[in-house]
């Protein structure tokens, strides 16, 4: 059974002090945030304090990054594994940690985000599998309104000499990525080599003006 069209969960950022006006509901998938009707800057009509949004799932501050596998991301790639398109999408303000959810921190190997698990997820389940199966990786970078191709092995300085992609539309009206590498990845290793490759380019790419974290995004 297809994972159920759009869902959306809501990751909580650790804080060392919380504020005492948000509270979370795990069970019932929700969160509420208390305003002081006595501070006048938080809206205009200070009869109603109290907001209440729900979602498909709440992960709180303890959350572990395979929790989130298992939560988030095994549906997607069980459906994608049975022949149905899915994605992963992270939205947030700055510094909301979604780099952190999706590739994950580089200080412990318990960090890793959601792509590093997903790839090690559905090699595991190729090997396990009757099936044949072959990966392909494509790594976008959308800055702008331009697409760049991240899995060029071009020695970029910056973004600009990184290759760029077009959107095109064909006569029968579907659109292709004109530009975009696609690369096989025949095992795990090489899997994660692109995702490297893609990320060292982004690095290297960055300028002032584009901080990968907040003026940037990516498709991998």
């Amino acid at each position: 059974m297809t994972a159920s069209n759009i869902k959306v969960f809501l990751r909580v950022r650790p804080s060392a002090k919380p504020s005492s006006g948000f509270q979370a509901n795990l069970e019932q998938g929700s969160v509420t945030i208390e305003l002081d009707k006595n501070v006048p800057e938080y809206e205009v009509n200070n009869q109603k304090t109290a907001h209440t949004f729900r979602f498909d799932g709440v992960m709180g501050m303890k959350v572990s990054q395979d929790d989130v596998l298992q939560t988030v991301a095994k549906p997607v790639i069980e459906d994608v594994l049975n022949g149905v398109n899915g994605t992963i999408f992270a939205y947030g303000q700055t510094g909301s940690g979604k780099t952190f959810t999706i590739t994950g921190g580089a200080s412990r190997y318990a960090d890793r985000g959601l792509i590093p698990r997903t790839i090690n997820y559905m090699f595991e389940a190729f090997r396990k599998g009757d099936a044949q199966y072959r990966m392909y990786i494509s790594y976008l970078e959308i800055y702008q309104d331009k697409g760049y191709d991240l899995l060029r092995d071009d020695s970029a300085t910056k973004l600009e000499e990184l290759p760029k992609v077009e959107l095109r539309e064909d006569e029968d009206g579907n659109m292709h990525l004109r530009n975009l590498s696609v690369n096989m990845a025949a095992s795990e290793e090489d899997a994660l080599n692109l995702l490297f490759m893609g990320d060292t380019n982004r690095v290297v790419a960055e300028t002032p003006m584009n901080d990968a974290s907040t003026r940037s995004h990516c498709l991998f």
